[in-house]
């Protein structure tokens, strides 16, 4: 009779407490580590200047591998930074009076740009003057079936 009791008592203690209800399982939001932004990637690198009143959605920044000096091929890395989305950019390079390109190498071509994002070239020139001599860049940016130019220059500086 007692473990009736016991059993009766028991099986009523355990309907009379509700089960247990699970606890939902929080995550933690992923948090997602950026890259640097391009003003980050092109520390160190000078803006080139623009020329006329052009307003085309692109900057164009440059370094210097070494000063430039006479006679010397200079090697310049260039960072084209669209500041919108664009099927395509078209650079053309000319060398004003006294800085020579090698053949060929007066047009880059870039396809599919994406905003924010830097895309980087590199151009050779030989200074055959010293003084100030200017490198200019024409950047046309096609985008939404538009093309919208806008030119650069970059001194160069060149001493014997």
């Amino acid at each position: 009779m007692l473990s009736t009791v016991m059993t009766v008592t028991g099986c009523h203690r355990n309907s009379g407490t509700p089960a247990p209800t699970p606890k939902p399982q929080v995550s933690a939001p992923v948090v997602v580590k950026k890259g640097p932004n391009a003003e980050e990637q092109t520390a160190g690198m000078v803006e080139a200047a623009s020329q006329g009143k052009s307003q085309a959605p692109v900057k164009v920044k440059f370094a210097l591998e070494q000063r430039p000096t006479l006679g010397q091929p200079l090697d310049i890395d260039l960072a084209v930074m669209p500041q919108i989305d664009a099927s395509s950019a078209d650079i053309q390079i000319v060398g004003g009076t006294g800085l020579g390109l090698p053949a060929g190498s007066n047009h880059i071509e870039l396809l599919t740009l994406e905003a924010g994002h830097v895309y980087r070239q590199n151009v050779k020139v030989t200074p055959n003057l010293d003084g100030v001599l200017l490198l200019s860049l024409t950047v046309l940016l096609k985008h939404d079936e538009i093309a919208e130019s806008r030119i650069f220059s970059i001194p160069l500086i060149v001493d014997r």
